[in-house]
């Protein structure tokens, strides 16, 4: 079970209660909802309603602009999760990371596990507040699932009504009526007078490498080269040890937590990627403007998607990117003729503009990717929708069949229609990351089909 065990007043008429006889220092994951529903039958309680879980994790604050509103409070770029939640590898002890209680003395609502709720739903069961291995912005998310689905990043706590309270409020099943949009892809001439927007001219780098750290398993150099709008771009590129001859590049496009600040590229890459560079592929990552790093003035706020200021801030971040890859051009260590996108969720809004301009990749893989209605009004030369038909490349999306960030009929079945051949996609059971297991399975061996296999 996963269980506050404070015994700290909880909101709405309902108190987190301490189990006597729980012994479990970590939840007990691989838990189906009718399981978890049964439980809490079982000790005269029930799982909380959508609105209790929301009204105990953040008492109904909605986030401005540019932050976020976590548990503890409100969540800036920046900002650091250690102590406060757990995103990291691997479930943590139930009642730890204390200084990212709720208001209402809550432990763990944003990480740790995903969270059964009492809710049904036109997409199944409801679970929220994201889970290890998860992106942070996956806290207030809400995910359908099937009853009988279970996972080791899902566990559940237990409501009670206090005396006179109301039993089962809001839990009324819940209908998303969400639409599925259909796209045409735009012509080539469209896609050309678009392309030309991201033309530039490859002017000195004057690239140095500022830092370098050594693992047993990789060397890291930090590199800084004239970028966009007159200013130094800042990357990392990781070097496998033990690897013979020029090594194949993974260009690695971050997801929204790094997009946003909340998570600096270096600690994405080395979950995300780690598992790539041991098998002996380098990888890169640019930090673009707005990553911590590069973060921009105190309260900034993102363009709107729609205007002129958008599309220029894309076309920045996607020189940045070229300029990153004239970099490894220049790099006698690396096999230039074998370099691949990889983008998990965010990530892959820039990576189809990229992998459909530049001729100097060779694959491009995505994971949690798609192309969500809320898209369509996008500034027309920043739009992923004009450019998703005319990626040549190889393509590979994996895509949970649970993702609550982008929902698989919604958002990525739509994009995979649009794309061109040659394309292949895998459907995992579960939500928006894939485990670095599942992950590793699929991406790996078709980097392997498209890029040639390491000589080590």
């Amino acid at each position: 079970f996963f269980v506050d065990r404070t015994g700290f007043p909880g909101p709405r008429g309902w108190s987190n209660q301490q189990i006597p006889d729980g012994k479990a220092e970590h939840p007990v994951t691989d838990i189906s909802w009718y399981e978890a529903a049964a439980y809490a039958r079982f000790r005269g309680m029930q799982l909380p309603t959508a609105f209790q879980w929301e009204k105990a994790a953040r008492n109904g604050l909605n986030p401005g602009a540019g932050v976020a509103v976590m548990p503890w409070g409100v969540f800036y770029p920046g900002d650091e999760l250690e102590g406060r939640a757990n995103f990291g590898k691997g479930t943590w002890p139930v009642a730890s990371g204390e200084f990212g209680m709720s208001q209402f003395g809550a432990y763990n609502m944003a990480g740790n596990v995903s969270e059964w709720t009492l809710n049904d739903s036109s997409e199944g069961y409801l679970a929220t507040g994201g889970a290890w291995g998860d992106a942070t912005y996956a806290f207030p998310q809400y995910g359908g699932r099937p009853g009988f689905f279970s996972s080791n990043k899902l566990g559940f706590r237990v409501a009670q009504y206090a005396e006179g309270g109301e039993d089962a409020e809001g839990a009324a099943r819940i209908v998303l009526n969400q639409a599925v949009p259909v796209y045409s892809a735009s012509s080539e001439s469209t896609f050309k007078t678009l392309a030309a927007s991201y033309r530039y001219e490859p002017t000195p780098l004057e690239a140095r490498i500022e830092e370098t750290v050594d693992t047993p398993d990789w060397k890291r150099e930090m590199v800084t080269f004239n970028g966009a709008a007159g200013e130094r771009a800042i990357a990392y590129l990781y070097l496998p040890r033990h690897v013979t001859g020029s090594m194949q590049v993974i260009h690695f496009l971050p997801a929204g937590d790094v997009a946003g600040g909340l998570r600096s590229i270096t600690a994405s890459m080395e979950d995300a990627v780690a598992p790539f560079i041991k098998s002996g592929r380098a990888a890169f990552g640019v930090v673009l403007k707005g990553y911590i790093g590069r973060l921009g003035p105190e309260g900034s706020v993102p363009p709107d998607p729609t205007t002129v200021e958008y599309f220029e801030r894309v076309a920045n971040r996607i020189l940045d990117l070229r300029r990153g890859l004239d970099y490894l051009e220049t790099r006698p260590d690396l096999d230039h003729s074998r370099i691949a996108i990889l983008a998990p969720s965010a990530g892959s809004a820039l990576g189809l503009i990229l992998a459909a301009i530049e001729p100097r990749y060779r694959a491009v893989a995505m994971v949690g990717a798609g192309l969500p209605s809320y898209t369509i009004p996008f500034f027309a030369a920043a739009n992923p929708i004009n450019f998703s038909p005319h990626i040549r490349l190889p393509k590979l999306l994996v895509q949970g069949r649970y993702d609550e960030d982008t929902p698989l009929r919604t958002a990525s079945d739509p994009l995979f229609k649009l794309l061109g051949e040659p394309k292949r996609r895998f459907v995992f059971e579960g939500g928006h990351i894939a485990s670095p297991e599942v992950h590793m399975s699929v991406t790996n061996p078709w980097f392997d089909e498209t890029m040639g296999r390491v000589v080590r």
